[in-house]
């Protein structure tokens, strides 16, 4: 067993962390090493008691899709697992013998039948509900496995574990990301993070548009804060006396206004201050912007067509009807039609009543 080749397999391991390929070409040259013709990983559903078969090298379809909707359940390995600790291997032909391999239904009539001779599994991962194993498999025309082919294979389920760990952890951490993402960007106001130096951490679409507007780096923005942001940032991010709360007034010259929200937020890591700054969360809340998700929610609970949402969500920003109607570029009468559908179908008899229903979901999908 040449030690460069050693090398590659585990390399191959902790590069599968983030490039599947890699992780294959790993198990292909340990298939290469052992001398088998297949190997996979194994994960054994101990509540269901199913068994399923991935990333294997030298596939053939039936074979693994046979195992395991047919035969994984006459698999003779299955009474030795509970035997096992992690590291241990299951060897057929010391664990059964060549005289039971030749009768049992699982070798005379399925291993044979894809000219297979002999199997091993490693359990390299024991969990309350399921078990990892990685398995190799050799051809009728190879010997049988062996204590020494296993023993010559113990070096590699070390990194295996250590690998497999490491990236169902980078999986759920990016999973958790991608949710992250979903949820800001459904937040009905702007989201934004901002280092000490003022540079942009994170933000939703709304927060983009609003990092131009607050900190317009040297340009000349068409907003107004009614305090200077630099300061409000630099006060949030102090790592003595943090701020706890600021809020600032932002104006333009067409009249509209937005509250604009900075928090402090510390270090995640208290012993890591040599590497990691604390930052600041800046919420902007834009005046007369319904929520948005009101649409939806109007369209599913009370069945308002899309000429009723519009005229609805104008309402929710607090105009009147003459308003909305100009807004929408639709005729008064027109305007007073759909109003009526809608107090029919929300069962609201004035537009109080209406606007007051509208406020309350509103507040629940913000605080949603």
């Amino acid at each position: 067993m040449k030690e460069a080749d050693m090398h590659g397999a585990i390399r191959g391991l902790y590069e599968g962390i983030l490039d599947p390929g890699a992780w294959q070409q790993s198990l292909r040259t340990l298939t290469e090493l052992a001398g088998t013709a297949h190997a996979s990983m194994m994960v054994w559903d101990t509540v269901r008691d199913q068994v399923t078969v991935n990333e294997i090298v030298n596939p053939v379809v039936e074979l693994f899709s046979e195992y395991e909707s047919d035969y994984q359940a006459i698999d003779p390995a299955k009474q030795f697992a509970p035997r096992l600790r992690p590291g241990d291997w299951y060897i057929d032909a010391r664990e059964l013998g060549e005289g039971t391999m030749a009768r049992h239904p699982f070798y005379r009539d399925f291993f044979h039948r894809y000219d297979l001779r002999s199997y091993v599994a490693c359990l390299v991962e024991r969990q309350p509900h399921y078990e990892v194993y990685f398995s190799m498999q050799r051809a009728r025309t190879q010997p049988l496995f062996s204590p020494d082919d296993t023993r010559g294979m113990d070096w590699i389920i070390p990194h295996m574990r250590s690998a497999m760990a490491m990236r169902d952890r980078t999986l759920g951490l990016t999973v958790l990301a991608r949710l992250s993402t979903q949820l800001v960007e459904r937040l009905n106001f702007a989201l934004l993070v901002f280092s000490p130096q003022r540079h942009v951490l994170l933000s939703n679409r709304a927060g983009e548009r609003w990092a131009r507007r607050l900190d317009p780096a040297g340009k000349v923005s068409d907003w107004t804060l009614s305090r200077p942001f630099a300061d409000m940032v630099q006060a949030a991010c102090d790592p003595q006396r943090a701020v706890a709360a600021q809020a600032a007034r932002a104006t333009d010259g067409s009249g509209a206004g937005a509250q604009v929200i900075v928090l402090p937020l510390p270090p995640s890591h208290a012993f890591a201050a040599q590497w990691q700054e604390p930052a600041a969360l800046v919420i902007v809340h834009e005046q007369d912007s319904a929520p948005l998700l009101l649409a939806p929610v109007l369209r599913d609970l009370y069945g308002l067509t899309p000429a009723e949402t519009r005229l609805t969500n104008q309402l929710a920003t607090g105009q009147g009807l003459p308003e909305a109607s100009q807004q929408l570029n639709i005729r008064h009468e027109t305007a007073r039609t759909q109003l009526k559908a809608v107090f029919h179908k929300t069962g609201c008899n004035s537009q109080a009543q209406l606007t007051h229903l509208l406020s309350r979901l509103g507040a629940a999908l913000d605080e949603a």
